[in-house]
């Protein structure tokens, strides 16, 4: 039996490897925001200008419209038929085979787009338990909806095992997917209202797009986000952002090399990030005191430290009205309150708006 030991974080020096989430509909730039991207992260892994950049491509060689843009492009044309005409589809099993090749020809990062091939493709895992269920029911669809789970429970492991070999990956990876609107009414006192589509772990009211793919692997990225037409590039919607990159990617700005090469330097353990982050955990932990102490803490803020701040300001103004709500409660009453109440919440809401409107002033000035 092999010796367990547990090393010093001191004695770790190798660099963390980057796994992003690009997903969006037909216009939103996502196949020339990762391609830039992936730029930025190349020159910082080889060190040089012109990095190569693995494309693992299923649209058809639409990722080739770029290549004068981007010489350094390594291609890979990854189609749902072999070179004999055979059906082989998009299963789990060769998007593991095509990282370790992106591993062993030595590529510092690699595109899978589009990755919704792996979810909703030929051989992809809804196709994949389709069949299995066809196989169990004998196909009686009378016996779907009970033998559903079994079949799920057959394709799902072999999914698992291709999301845990993309989170163990030694190159960088970014997973582009597609992205389809979610349909929503607008009503001007209640605000977006979804009609046609359940609840899901990455859908807010105010987001009207689905992505095309599992929702556990989108939170197993280093960062996940949701590109909307209105901004191609921008990272309009943010599903998953650690707080190292919340001041990096605004939502009014397209991401690109410069962002591929901050998030790359700071998955060698350099840069500022971890500074960033911890001047965020502060903001959190003076908010949860309420919101006189908070706005005195923003106010002994510098102007650099402020925008770093105001890109979870919702989250803040909300600790800090709850912080108070909380102190104001009858502790000799059980069955008080501490929710904050609607006036209370509206207030916290315009509050942030105008933190946010300030902040914009500030930035275009």
């Amino acid at each position: 039996m092999s010796v367990i030991r547990f090393t010093p974080v001191s004695e770790i020096n190798d660099p963390l490897t980057l796994a992003i989430g690009l997903s969006g509909g037909s216009g939103t730039g996502k196949t020339y925001t990762a391609l830039s991207m992936a730029r930025g992260i190349s020159e910082i892994v080889t060190g040089k200008n012109g990095g190569p950049i693995g494309y693992v491509d299923t649209e058809n060689r639409r990722a080739l419209h770029y290549k004068s843009a981007f010489p350094e492009m390594m291609h890979y044309d990854m189609k749902a038929v072999d070179d004999d005409g055979n059906m082989i589809g998009f299963g789990p099993e060769r998007w593991i085979a095509v990282i370790d090749s992106a591993e062993a020809a030595g590529l510092p990062v690699v595109i899978l787009d589009s990755f919704s091939h792996a979810w909703e493709g030929v051989g992809g895992v809804l196709d994949l338990q389709a069949q299995v269920l066809d196989r169990l029911t004998g196909g009686d669809d009378s016996k779907k909806n009970q033998r559903s789970q079994l079949a799920w429970a057959e394709v799902k492991p072999r999914y698992r095992r291709l999301i845990d070999r993309i989170v163990r990956a030694k190159t960088n990876i970014i997973i582009c997917t597609r992205a389809k609107p979610v349909m929503q009414t607008k009503n001007r006192d209640t605000g977006w209202k979804e009609v046609n589509a359940r609840a899901t772990k990455t859908r807010r009211a105010d987001v009207p797009w689905d992505p095309a793919s599992d929702g556990d692997l989108m939170f197993e990225m280093t960062t996940m986000v949701i590109l909307d037409p209105s901004a191609p590039g921008a990272p309009v919607h943010q599903i998953k952002v650690a707080d190292q990159f919340k001041a990096l990617l605004d939502p009014r700005r397209p991401m690109g090399v410069e962002t591929g090469r901050a998030m790359a330097t700071w998955a060698k353990g350099q840069g500022d990030a971890q500074a960033q982050k911890e001047l965020l955990d502060q903001a959190r932990s003076v908010a949860r005191t309420g919101k006189e102490k908070f706005t005195a803490h923003w106010q002994s803020l510098d102007k650099p430290q402020r925008a770093i701040v105001a890109t979870i300001m919702d989250e803040l103004q909300q600790l800090a009205v709850d912080a108070d709500a909380v102190q104001n409660v009858d502790d000799e009453d059980p069955f008080a309150s501490t929710r904050p109440s609607a006036e209370e919440m509206a207030a916290a809401e315009e509050a942030a708006r105008a933190a946010a409107d300030a902040q914009a002033q500030e930035d275009a000035a």
